[in-house]
């Protein structure tokens, strides 16, 4: 997709989750890439992804302003308009860069092709049971750690880096029951929903930020502040609650599961 040009909005979402998911199977085969083959390719993937994360950014905020409840059906918030114009804004300009920046997407579209041939050398049956268990052990390990972390400060940082560890971990659950015959689906649809509350909670937790920054009258900002902030006790409360029953059991006991999963 890459090569198209110009880059739509479901262009760049599209690409930015075909990433997520190839870096969450870069996890998975980690013992057998080896540190050094994965960290560079990782590292090329994350790059790419960081050269459309402004565009993709822009475009979630405009998406979870207007999902805020309004405060009335009739009467205009002028407040509330005056951010999504700059919100507005912002997008317009950030998809002026990229379309602007051409030099970047080659060389995007080149890491990506150089990332597939490193990739595609050695033997496919390397990535064996054994593997495939370290990788998902390893993901689901740090999760947990940052799910206790998560439970206990409930910090923005954290609840953001256990939505990235359980969206690696749905990329690889899902990889597992395609090639187990599905016995992994249920636990893969677990943490997709659990990413999608957590990915919901850090949008606001951003759109706050432009809140903070954004020039409101001050009754306003309480409003917009008070819906943020009442949304996300509401998310990360049901987060939590599902994040604890995927993330009951020890990394080892929780490889067992996945491997005596019903086919």
């Amino acid at each position: 997709m890459l090569e198209r040009r110009p880059l739509s909005d479901r262009s760049v979402h599209a690409v930015r989750k075909a990433l997520k998911r190839a870096r969450a199977m870069l996890r998975l085969m980690r013992a057998a890439l080896g540190d050094e083959a994965y960290r560079r390719n990782n590292a090329a993937l994350r790059d790419v992804a960081r050269a459309l994360g402004e565009v993709r950014d822009s475009k979630v905020l405009l998406d979870t302003l207007q999902s805020l409840p309004k405060r009335s059906a009739v009467a205009p918030d002028r407040s509330r308009a005056q951010l999504r114009a700059r919100l507005r804004r912002e997008h317009v300009r950030s998809r002026g860069t990229l379309r602007g920046n051409g030099t970047s997407v080659r060389r995007s579209y080149k890491s990506l092709r150089s990332v597939r041939h490193s990739l595609s050398r050695g033997p496919a049956d390397r990535y064996d049971w054994l593997v495939l268990r370290q990788g998902v052990c390893r993901v689901y390990g740090r999760a947990r750690i940052t799910l206790g972390r998560a439970r206990a400060h409930r910090t923005a940082e954290d609840l953001h880096e256990l939505r990235k560890q359980t969206k690696y971990l749905w990329h690889q659950l899902e990889a597992l029951a395609a090639s187990d015959g599905g016995g992994t689906r249920s636990l893969a649809a677990a943490a997709h929903r659990l990413s999608d509350l957590l990915g919901d909670d850090h949008n606001l937790t951003v759109l706050r930020g432009k809140v903070l920054q954004a020039s409101l009258a001050p009754s306003a900002q309480k409003r917009l502040l008070a819906r943020i902030d009442a949304r996300r006790e509401r998310l990360i409360g049901r987060a939590l609650v599902l994040a604890r029953r995927i993330f009951r059991d020890p990394p080892a006991i929780f490889a067992v599961r996945v491997a005596a999963a019903p086919h």
